[in-house]
């Protein structure tokens, strides 16, 4: 591939179509982070919550309106929960590239439009 500043139009539109492809062809996908927290439970006689340890539990972690949301995780989902992390990332990661390769496109449809308006005066 040639220099990014250097290539042509026909490159460009050829890189963003193959990046739209990715994109359609994208699986589940789920923007957040999967944590383990420690909570205490609610059992009176829990030897490991009076000794001061934890309960680990697995928890999607989410903003919604500038808020972190948590959702609980059974242990049996997660897996798949990160693996759709792991899919919105690639995306968001996509998306970057295809945004990046617009504003390309957008720079040299300017310059065309100068040299053409340069042109005929």
């Amino acid at each position: 591939m040639a220099v990014k500043g250097a290539e042509t139009m026909v490159e460009l539109v050829k890189r963003r179509f193959l990046l739209w492809k990715d994109v359609v062809r994208a699986g589940d996908f789920v923007r957040g982070s999967v944590v383990v927290l420690r909570r205490p439970c609610t059992y009176a006689g829990c030897r490991l919550c009076r000794d001061g340890r934890r309960h680990p539990a697995t928890y999607l972690s989410m903003k919604e309106k500038g808020r972190t949301k948590l959702l609980y995780l059974p242990r049996h989902i997660v897996p798949q929960a990160k693996r759709w992390v792991v899919e919105w990332r690639r995306l968001e990661e996509l998306l970057h590239q295809m945004s990046q390769t617009n504003a390309q496109v957008l720079r040299l449809l300017g310059k065309r439009e100068a040299k053409s308006k340069g042109g005929r005066a």
